[in-house]
């Protein structure tokens, strides 16, 4: 089937055709399309289903895996996964997506998901796997310790998890008056300068708060934490796999299935009213969502891979890029 999407995407992932045959990516204008290929949630996601709408055609809603690649993709690292979804964005709480409906399903994956947790574990991996393992510099207490999760403000994830900046001020509020060590983590995007995020340092510094801007690896910082707040990161994910527990004040894919505390508002809770019903464990969760879910090629040939040999391949460019 031959697809478009907006300019945007066509200039932004000159890549995506691979993932779909090899196809060159068609304008959405064009005459013989058969459906439309949309990125995100920001305006050019919104323009491609408005002409979906008009033109009677197919959406599919695209974004990257949950375990993208080493580099960033601000920085022009290409993924090594991304995600199709006929339904929805896995991020938006508001509607029913693929994922949702695979982790609903997921009763008998639980071995697989085991399989590949181990290996996110063993191998230090996250979404995005640049920056290096050491140990943070942070004071030393014997109080319990509580890592707030910092996004960029503007971050789609942030508001189709049905949250808000109220969020943020409610997780530190609440932080704040449990008596334990809090302490912000930047989003990657925030320390490589291109983004703001909405817990800044002006914020930390009125409180009585450690902002970690370390460049420093997921791993890293989750080796030193006995919890994570969050309104919707992935940071929280990478917690429920090394067994961290975990907090939410929005609903990301992973809140609601018996896994985590949810500090979900009035909306929210009203969103997923009928839904996220079931018991899901993490590995579980994990294998909808890092192996059922996203589909992996291999940049070299772009060749179908599964998610173990992804893992395969981001260790290896890691230990090439520490050789040179």
């Amino acid at each position: 089937m031959r697809l478009g999407a907006t300019f945007y995407v066509r200039n932004a992932f000159p890549w995506l055709g691979q993932h779909f045959g090899g196809q060159k990516i068609a304008s959405t204008l064009s005459p013989g399309i058969g459906g439309v290929l949309s990125w995100g949630g920001r305006m050019p996601a919104k323009t491609a289903a408005a002409i979906s709408r008009l033109r009677g055609l197919p959406r599919w809603n695209l974004e990257d895996g949950f375990l993208r690649s080493v580099g960033l993709g601000k920085a022009g690292a290409v993924p090594l996964s991304i995600v199709v979804d006929d339904l929805g964005l896995p991020v938006d709480a508001s509607r029913p997506s693929r994922l949702e409906r695979l982790i609903a399903g997921a009763e008998d994956a639980g071995d697989l998901g085991k399989a590949i947790r181990e290996q996110i574990v063993r191998n230090r991996l996250s979404k995005y796997n640049h920056l290096p393992h050491r140990a943070p510099v942070i004071e030393r207490t014997t109080k319990r310790r509580i890592l707030l999760v910092d996004q960029v403000v503007g971050d789609v994830s942030v508001g189709k998890a049905l949250g808000s900046h109220a969020s943020f001020e409610r997780m530190l509020s609440d932080a704040l008056a449990s008596g334990a060590q809090c302490v912000i983590r930047t989003h990657p995007d925030v320390m490589a300068g291109h983004r703001k995020g909405y817990l800044t340092k002006e914020i930390a510094g009125k409180s009585d708060v450690i902002f970690l801007n370390d460049a420093i690896s997921v791993a890293s910082v989750l080796d030193v934490v006995d919890e994570v707040w969050t309104v919707s990161s992935q940071f929280g994910f990478d917690a429920l796999l090394r067994g961290i527990p975990v907090r939410c004040y929005a609903a990301p894919f992973y809140a609601g299935w018996g896994v985590t505390e949810d500090q979900f508002g009035v909306y929210a809770k009203a969103s997923l009213a009928g839904r996220r019903t079931k018991r899901r464990t993490v590995d579980q969760i994990a294998a909808a969502a890092l192996s059922l879910y996203p589909t992996y090629r291999d940049p070299a040939g772009w060749r179908q891979i599964d998610i173990f040999r992804a893992i395969e391949l981001i260790v290896a460019q890691q230990r090439a890029e520490t050789r040179s």
